[in-house]
């Protein structure tokens, strides 16, 4: 008698254990998934705010570009080219046209636009010109900190502050690159003496 009371016991406290195990795992796997479900949630929540916030930064930056009238204080025009800015470097105390078009010819005139956005526009605008004295010439001796104003054909006016002076050779053009991640940027190029490298500056707009 005494040995069948144990093997029910025996038994009982198998079943006992199983069942706690089974029902551990399935309190494991819903909370497993409730953890999966409440991440995927926030991540798409966080993805849907930036989406929207982007979508509204662009809309509000297009309508402030359509509501603003043109070349109030600029030339259309400079030199038979389109002007389509100014560049400003205060401590080089450098007051450029920024040309729309890149010849050989137009980089004898001004400095000029190579490549990426519009002035002040979200991207990395990227601006060449000679190493003359009077244009970029003296853009080595920027120092991170320096700044760069960009006035556009609209008026508006930003700031934009070195964090990069280096030089490349001329086929390195990763300085070019728009993934700017939403920032405006702007890089100014010209060559060394000699033209056997190219001085590149690299510039991100200032936030007040």
């Amino acid at each position: 008698m005494k040995v069948r009371i144990i093997k029910v016991k025996i038994v009982f406290s198998i079943i006992i254990s199983i069942a706690f195990v089974i029902l551990t795992y399935m309190l494991c796997s819903e909370q497993v998934d409730d953890i999966n479900t409440k991440t995927y949630e926030t991540v798409k929540r966080i993805s849907t705010y930036e989406n929207t916030t982007n979508s509204i930064k662009k809309n509000v930056e297009k309508n402030e570009k359509i509501n603003l009238p043109e070349y109030v204080d600029l030339p259309r025009e400079y030199k038979g080219y389109e002007v389509i800015g100014k560049i400003l470097i205060p401590k080089l105390k450098i007051e450029k046209y920024i040309l729309g078009t890149t010849t050989d010819e137009a980089l004898k005139v001004a400095v000029t636009k190579t490549c990426g956005p519009d002035v002040n526009e979200i991207g990395n605008l990227c601006i060449s010109g000679h190493n003359y004295v009077q244009t970029f010439g003296r853009i080595k001796e920027l120092e991170i900190g320096d700044e760069i104003i960009l006035i556009d054909k609209f008026s508006r006016k930003r700031t934009y502050i070195v964090y990069k002076n280096y030089k490349v050779l001329p086929n390195d053009v990763e300085c070019l690159s728009q993934n700017t991640e939403d920032e405006r940027e702007v890089t100014l190029i010209t060559c060394t003496l000699g033209a056997i490298k190219r001085n590149i500056i690299k510039a991100i707009e200032k936030y007040d």
